[in-house]
C-alpha cells in the first residue's frame, strides 16, 4: 500500500507539470458569431477563417482551452477558443461538465476518498477545481495544476464547466422552451452571468448562478471572449507596469486590501480584480483566493528564467527560509517585482537578482 501511494504521488508531480493533450473526435456547435479559426491557439494569431453561430464542427483535439477543428475542406486545420462552441458528445458532458469551488478556507485534497488516505496538497476559498468522478460523499478532482486528488463534497460548491455569457439588457426572462410564449421561470438582470449548454435556432439553453435551466434568446446574451497568455500573446497585462506603479508608495497594513493600503496578497488580489476581472473570469477564476499561500495553487508553474508580465512571484521570508509561503509580488518586467513590502510598510519595487529575494525565492505561476 505503501509503494502505490509513493508511485500515486509520483505520477501527481509529474501531471503537476505537464499540459493535458486529448487527441479526439468530437462534434461541437459553435456559440459565437464571426469564430475566429486561427493558425495558432493565440488570440491574435492570423485568422484564416470564420465560423457562423450554429455551424457544426469536428474536434480533432483539446488543448489549453482550444479546439483544433477542421476546415471545411478537411485539407487544413486551425485553432477555436473553447469558450466558443459547445461540445455535442454525451460522455464528455458527462466527464467534464461540473467544476467545484472551494468554500473552506484551506481543504486537503488526497490520494484517495477518505480522511485515512494521505494528503497530497491543500486547496484554498475560491480555488477551483474540475470534478471528474464522485464515490460517496467525495469527489475526485483535477486542481489547476493538473493534479488529481479526492475532496469532501461537503466543502464544494458545484458549478459548471461550460462557455460563460452575461446578459446585455434589463429584465430578460429565462424560458421554460426555445419560444417566446414559453413559461417564464424567472428574470435575469443586466450583467447576469450564464452558462451556456447548448444552442437551437437563435436560443441558447443556458443555466443560471441558482442552477436553473432554460433558454434566452441569444441576441441577450454576449459570450464572453476567452483570454490565452501564451508567449505569443502579451496584450492582457501589457499594462501591468504602469498600473502598478501608480500604487508606489501606499501604505503597508497587514490584512488589507486597497485601494489606500495593503498587505502583499491584498496588492496582487486588489490589482487583478479591479484591473483584470474578465481575464481571471475566462481563466475559469472566479473567486482570486485571498491569501498568498493560496494564490499560490492556482496557474500554471513557471521557472525563474521564463517569467512574463503579471505573473505571481513567491516567497518565503520566515526564519527557516524554503518551508512556507509567506509573501509574494507581482512581476513588471525587467527582472521586477512589485509588492507590499513588510519591512518598508509601503508598495515598492525590488530587484529579482538581490540576494534577498533571490535566495528566499519559492515558485511562480502563471494566471
Amino acid at each position: 500500500m505503501k509503494k502505490k501511494r509513493i508511485l500515486y504521488l509520483i505520477l501527481a508531480s509529474i501531471l503537476s507539470t505537464t499540459t493535458v493533450v486529448s487527441a479526439t473526435d468530437y462534434t461541437a456547435t459553435v456559440i459565437k458569431p464571426e469564430t475566429a479559426i486561427t493558425e495558432e491557439k493565440v488570440f491574435d494569431s492570423e485568422a484564416i477563417d470564420k465560423l457562423s453561430v450554429g455551424t457544426e464542427i469536428n474536434i480533432k483535439e483539446i488543448l489549453d482551452g482550444w479546439y483544433k477543428v477542421a476546415l471545411s475542406d478537411e485539407e487544413k486545420e486551425g485553432w477555436i477558443s473553447s469558450q466558443n462552441a459547445i461540445i455535442n458528445d454525451k460522455s464528455y458532458i458527462k466527464n467534464n461538465l461540473k467544476k467545484g469551488k472551494v468554500t473552506a478556507s484551506v481543504l486537503n485534497v488526497r490520494i484517495g476518498p477518505s480522511t485515512d488516505d494521505s494528503k497530497i496538497t491543500q486547496i484554498y476559498a475560491g480555488n477551483v477545481v474540475t470534478i471528474i468522478n464522485e464515490s460517496g460523499k467525495w469527489y475526485e478532482v483535477i486542481l489547476g495544476n493538473n493534479m488529481k486528488g479526492w475532496v469532501h463534497s461537503d466543502y464544494i460548491k458545484i458549478t459548471y464547466n461550460l462557455p460563460t455569457g452575461k446578459i446585455n439588457t434589463t429584465d430578460i426572462k429565462l424560458k421554460q422552451e426555445s419560444d417566446d410564449s414559453s413559461k417564464d421561470i424567472l428574470t435575469l438582470k443586466e450583467s447576469d452571468t450564464v452558462y451556456i449548454k447548448g444552442y437551437v435556432d437563435n436560443w441558447y439553453n443556458v443555466i443560471t448562478n441558482e442552477d436553473e435551466n432554460g433558454w434566452i434568446k441569444s441576441e441577450y446574451i454576449t459570450i464572453h471572449t476567452n483570454v490565452n497568455r501564451s508567449s505569443s500573446s502579451r496584450e492582457s497585462f501589457s499594462n501591468i507596469k504602469p498600473i502598478t506603479e501608480k500604487y508606489l508608495g501606499k501604505r503597508y497594513v497587514y490584512g488589507a486590501t486597497g485601494p489606500n493600503s495593503f498587505d502583499c496578497s491584498g496588492f496582487s488580489y486588489y490589482i487583478l480584480n479591479t484591473y483584470y476581472k474578465d481575464y481571471l473570469t475566462a481563466k475559469g477564476i472566479t473567486n482570486l483566493p485571498r491569501t498568498a499561500s493560496g494564490q499560490a495553487t492556482i496557474g500554471e508553474q513557471v521557472s525563474r528564467d521564463k517569467l512574463q508580465l503579471g505573473d505571481l512571484v513567491f516567497f518565503d521570508t520566515s526564519g527557516s527560509i524554503g518551508n512556507s509561503i509567506d509573501h509574494l509580488g507581482i512581476y513588471i518586467g525587467n527582472g521586477e517585482i512589485i509588492h507590499a513590502s513588510t519591512s518598508r510598510k509601503r508598495i515598492v519595487k525590488d530587484s529579482l537578482s538581490s540576494r534577498y529575494y533571490s535566495t528566499r525565492f519559492m515558485k511562480a505561476v502563471r494566471l
